[in-house]
Order: C-alpha cells, then sequence, then structure tokens
C-alpha cells in the first residue's frame, strides 16, 4: 500500500456521521448546558424562517380581506410577539452556545494533554507518536475554525437547513411539485461551479500552505534577534529580500489562478439566481393573474422559492466543512485512541523502596522500527543490588535505550526485564516509577518555584525541611537562600518576568535535589554532564558518588574519565554488553574500551602539554 492509499486510510478513521456522535457524546457527557443550548438554537432556527414567509402573507391576507384594523392590529401583533421570542431565545442560545463551544475546545486540549501525561512513552517520543501528537493538538489551535466548533456549527446548520427544506418543499409542492426540480437544479449547478472552485483551490493546497509557511520563515527569520549577528555580519539582506520576492510572486500567481475559480464560481451563482428569480416571479405572476393564486400565497410562495435554494447552499457548503472538521477530529483521536500496553490483571508488589534493588536483563532483543534494525541484540547483564554501574559506549550503541526499558516506557520485543526477579511489566506504572530518581540530559525546569521544581508537587503538598535539605546536599543551597522568597522564588521568565534563572550547573544541582527528595532506591544519570565546563562535571561526580552510596545506581557517559568511581563498566557495542568489569580490569585486557579511554586521555594529555608549554 503506498503512502498516497496510507494517509487516505488514516484520514477515514472515522466516519462524519462517527465522529458527530462521539463529539455529541463528549458535549453531553461533559457540558450538557451545551447540548440543552444546541437543541434549543435548532428548534428556534427551524420555526424563524417559516415565520418569516408566513408574515408577509398573513399581513397581505388581512388587506385583501379587508379586515377592520383591531383584527389586523391583533393578528399581527401576537404573530410579532412570538417571532420576537423565538428571535431572541435563539440569539440568547447562540451567544451562550458560542461560549461553551469554545469551552469543548479546552475540554479537548485537557483530554489530550492528560493522555499525553499517560499514555506509553513511544506514542509521544516516536517520529509517528510525535507527529499524531502534533497533530492532535492543531485540530484545536484554530479558534473558531478548529474541528470541534466547526463540526458543532455545521452539523447544526445542516440538521436546521434539511428540516426546514423539507418544510418549504411542502410549501411549494401545492404550488407545482416542477417548481422544486427547477430549484433543485439550479441549485445542484450552482454547486457544482463552488465545488469545481473548492477543488482547484484543496489541489493547490499544500503547494499554498508551503509558500505561505516559506514566507513566514523568511519574514519572521529576518526579524529573529538571534539571527541578527549572522545576517549583519554575512550580509544576508539581499540574499534574504530576492528569496521573499520570487517566493511571494509565486504565491500570489497561484493565489491569482484560485481566485479566479472562486470568480467565476460567483459569476455562475448570479446567473443561476438571476434565472431563478426571474423565472419564479414570471411563473408566479402568470398564476396571480389567471386567478390560480392569491396575492398573499404569491407572497408566500416568492418567499419560500428564495429560501429553497439558500437552504440547499447551506447544506452543501456545510457538508465541506464538516468534512474539514471530520479530518480534524480524526487527527485529534488518533492519539487520543492511540493503543497503550495493558495493566497488568494481577500487579505484583513493589519491592521496599528503602533498600537497594537488583536488575536483570535477560536475552533481551530491541528495536525502534523494522527499519532502523536492532538497538539490543540478545541483551544480558546482572546488576547487584547497590551496585554502582557505567553505561559507556558509542552513540546508538543503546544506552539510554536501556534506562528506557529500565523504566518500563519500551517494551522489549523479546526477553525479560527484571528487578529483584520479576518482570517490570508485572509492575503497574505508577508503581514502577517510584522505583527511579532520574538526572537526565535534557534539563526540565517548570516555570514554577524552586521548591515545586524540586518535590515535583505542589508546593503545599511538599516538605519544605526535605527541600531545603535535599538543596543543601546538591550544593545549591546557598545560592537559593540569598532570593528573599527562597524556594518559593518562581524558576523561568515564562511565566513571571522576575523568575530565577539559573546556570548549567546550577540547573544539574537542581535536577540532584529533585532526585534527593525522591529519594527511590534506582538512582540513574544520562549524560548529566554533557553541557557541564569540567569544575561542574567534577562537582557532579562527586556529588553523585555521595548520595547513591546506598543505591543501585546506572551512570551513562561519553567521558570514560567519569567511570573510574563506579563498580563496574559495562562496554555497549552492537547492541550487545562487549565488555564488563572494572575501569582498570578493561584497561589491562585492551579492548575497545581501553581504545576510547586513550584516545580521550590522549586528548587532554595534549591540551594539558600545550598548557605546559604556554606557562612556560
Amino acid at each position: 500500500m503506498n503512502n498516497k492509499k496510507l494517509k487516505k486510510k488514516e484520514k477515514q478513521l472515522h466516519s462524519v456521521l462517527n465522529n458527530v456522535f462521539y463529539l455529541l457524546k463528549d458535549i453531553y457527557s461533559s457540558a450538557k448546558i451545551l447540548f440543552v443550548l444546541m437543541l434549543i438554537e435548532v428548534v428556534c432556527a427551524i420555526f424563524t424562517p417559516m415565520f418569516g414567509i408566513y408574515l408577509p402573507k398573513f399581513a397581505v391576507d388581512l388587506v385583501t380581506q379587508q379586515a377592520n384594523t383591531q383584527k389586523v392590529f391583533i393578528t399581527l401583533g401576537l404573530f410579532v410577539l412570538v417571532m420576537m421570542a423565538v428571535n431572541i431565545l435563539q440569539s440568547v442560545s447562540s451567544v451562550s452556545k458560542y461560549a461553551h463551544s469554545n469551552n469543548m475546545r479546552n475540554y479537548y486540549f485537557r483530554k489530550i494533554n492528560m493522555k499525553s501525561f499517560t499514555c506509553d512513552y513511544k506514542n509521544i517520543e516516536s517520529a509517528d507518536g510525535r507527529t499524531r501528537y502534533q497533530k492532535a493538538n492543531a485540530c484545536f489551535y484554530n479558534g473558531d475554525g478548529s474541528g470541534s466548533s466547526v463540526m458543532i456549527g455545521a452539523m447544526l446548520s445542516i440538521f436546521t437547513s434539511a428540516v426546514s427544506f423539507v418544510l418549504y418543499s411542502t410549501v411549494l409542492s401545492f404550488l407545482n411539485p416542477l417548481i422544486i426540480v427547477f430549484l433543485a437544479v439550479l441549485t445542484v449547478l450552482n454547486f457544482l461551479a463552488s465545488a469545481w472552485a473548492r477543488k482547484f483551490d484543496e489541489k493547490y493546497r499544500d503547494k499554498s500552505s508551503e509558500l505561505g509557511r516559506k514566507l513566514w520563515y523568511l519574514e519572521n527569520g529576518s526579524r529573529d534577534v538571534k539571527a541578527g549577528k549572522d545576517t549583519r555580519l554575512y550580509s544576508m539582506k539581499p540574499w534574504f529580500m530576492s528569496l521573499r520576492d520570487n517566493i511571494l510572486y509565486e504565491y500570489m500567481a497561484l493565489r491569482k489562478k484560485i481566485q479566479n475559480r472562486y470568480y467565476m464560481s460567483g459569476v455562475v451563482h448570479g446567473l443561476t439566481l438571476l434565472l431563478r428569480d426571474g423565472a419564479s416571479y414570471a411563473y408566479l405572476i402568470y398564476m396571480v393573474s389567471g386567478g390560480r393564486v392569491t396575492i398573499g400565497n404569491f407572497v408566500l410562495y416568492f418567499g419560500a422559492i428564495a429560501g429553497f435554494s439558500g437552504f440547499i447552499n447551506t447544506i452543501a457548503e456545510n457538508i465541506n466543512s464538516i468534512n474539514h472538521a471530520n479530518v480534524q477530529m480524526n487527527d485529534a483521536r488518533s492519539f487520543l485512541e492511540c493503543s497503550d500496553s495493558p495493566e497488568p490483571e494481577n500487579p505484583s508488589r513493589l519491592p521496599p523502596l528503602n533498600s537497594a534493588i537488583s536488575i536483570s536483563f535477560r536475552n533481551v532483543d530491541f528495536s525502534y522500527s523494522e527499519e532502523s534494525g536492532k538497538t539490543l541484540d540478545n541483551f544480558n547483564i546482572e546488576i547487584k543490588a547497590g551496585e554502582k554501574i557505567a553505561l559507556v559506549g558509542v552513540n546508538g550503541a543503546g544506552k539510554t535505550t536501556i534506562v528506557k526499558l529500565l523504566c518500563g516506557f519500551y517494551t522489549p520485543d523479546s526477553g525479560e526485564v527484571l528487578i529483584n526477579g520479576v518482570n517490570v511489566k508485572n509492575f503497574r506504572k505508577k508503581d514502577l516509577y517510584k522505583l527511579f530518581s532520574a538526572v537526565f540530559q535534557d534539563i526540565v525546569i517548570m516555570p514554577f518555584t524552586v521548591g515545586e521544581n524540586v518535590s515535583m508537587s505542589i508546593i503545599d503538598d511538599s516538605d519544605r525541611d526535605k527541600i531545603w535539605k535535599s538543596l543543601e546536599i546538591a550544593g545549591l543551597r546557598e545560592a537559593i537562600e540569598k532570593y528573599d522568597d527562597g524556594i518559593d522564588s518562581p524558576m523561568s521568565k515564562e511565566l513571571d518576568e522576575n523568575g530565577i534563572v539559573l546556570s548549567g550547573g546550577q540547573q544539574q544541582k537542581l535536577l540532584m535535589a529533585r532526585a534527593l527528595y525522591k529519594d527511590a532506591p534506582l538512582l540513574i544519570l544520562d549524560e548529566p554532564t554533557a553541557a557541564l565546563d569540567p569544575i561542574a562535571e567534577s562537582e557532579t561526580y562527586e556529588m553523585f558518588h555521595n548520595i547513591s552510596k546506598s543505591k543501585t545506581a546506572l551512570y551513562i557517559s561519553h567521558r570514560l574519565a567519569s567511570t573510574r568511581f563506579c563498580d563496574r563498566i559495562i562496554f555497549l557495542k552492537d547492541g550487545k554488553a562487549a565488555e564488563i568489569g572494572s575501569h582498570a580490569e578493561l584497561i589491562r585486557k585492551g579492548g575497545d574500551y581501553a581504545k576510547m579511554f586513550e584516545i580521550q586521555s590522549h586528548y587532554y594529555n595534549k591540551k594539558e602539554n600545550a598548557e605546559v608549554l604556554i606557562n612556560v
């Protein structure tokens, strides 16, 4: 199956009708008031146009029948009062519905975010997962053009217009059933002309979007302060402007072609409208002059003729809108309904959280995709409780993958990952996560207070003394005490312009304090010093050594000098544990680890020799 068919199949994940009922079910369960307002608006929207064509008829009938003034005022007054009440009710329900309709977007945002917090890690880390997640969020970023808002408006409009179409057809059938056929043909012609223009627009939508994105990048990229130094030093203005002019010319030429189609569609619409009104007037005048139709019915029928075509056009236009909304709703549901590995029916109990744990990888095979090949190939290791293990190897050797499998983020293709002899898949995920304190290479500082960044909980639910103690052990207490609000000081400037911004080394200390606060039995450090200077790196090694004494610890690093304090080193190659032993043992062995260490130490020795020569 080619990519185009796959994309088409993915877009047709759920039919329009299925998504309409899905949306209505969510509205009924989460916002019953919106459900009620939609019903009120539909009923009012059906009766309002009927009032609109019958009121003139009644007025003309009363005049032609020479009714007395009192009867005219009472009849029309009551009619107008009812009509006004319906219009007011429709207006109030429509305005109120709009606000609640916007809340449905927030409902789906929360639903998507909650899914991202709890779903299998592969569903947000993999390329397909990230794309699905981004497309799901994008469905509700467009305000009134978002999937749920468009679908709510379109389905109400289609239902209202369909019912009104039936009612108007019933009225016109008393005049002449052929009138319905005549109007339907003209409306179909108008619809085909509009569809012709829309089809051309959709055909070049991707091209138009691509050119639009390029223009956006060039216009915003040229104003980007971060790029300001390069654009000036390398005199990039002429190049930027030339690119922009060429893309703008191509974009405007394409938009002109598209607009020409819509112009021709407008011409067809004008001609069909002229033909409809001209023929209708001629026929109705003929019927009135022959005494077959009263003047009041003349007004009624002509109003029905004018509204008839409008309802068909409205249905046709909203079918296009609801199809577009259906694609967005499918994008959202594609992520919301992505399958997660099931929780165990009879979950195992966690080992004690106050004691170190043992780890076993037995005959583990794992690959991220069929195309990428095996990241781990029949991988086997045994780590005793309380051991300090260094995982080293070149990029792509599988170091971080081991951590992901151990934490239950991914499931092995085959083999077992065991903690204290129990397969990790036998633990509930929320229980399994309690076993790990981790410091990853990607620094995650939330725009909350210092204390909340350490405890990863609301400050009122946190142990403040434990936070200060963790910061002290991590070597960051003195720096935080300088701020008036201490651990209540906000971090980063994303939400608060007075937020604290820490240096790289201080950020690592904060993450270490976070790991200390959790105090889990297994400590994981995944390349935590990659962006640090040598002094901060040395402090991090020493801190890690001090806080991991009573724990099982895994340390991942490219810098082999940092592995000396570990009990054992596991050198990964081709998805296997190629060499295992202490630093001294692996050096004596003279294998790949020794060669890598020699290369790194040779670089540092050359650097030190150069510094000596400079000092001399």
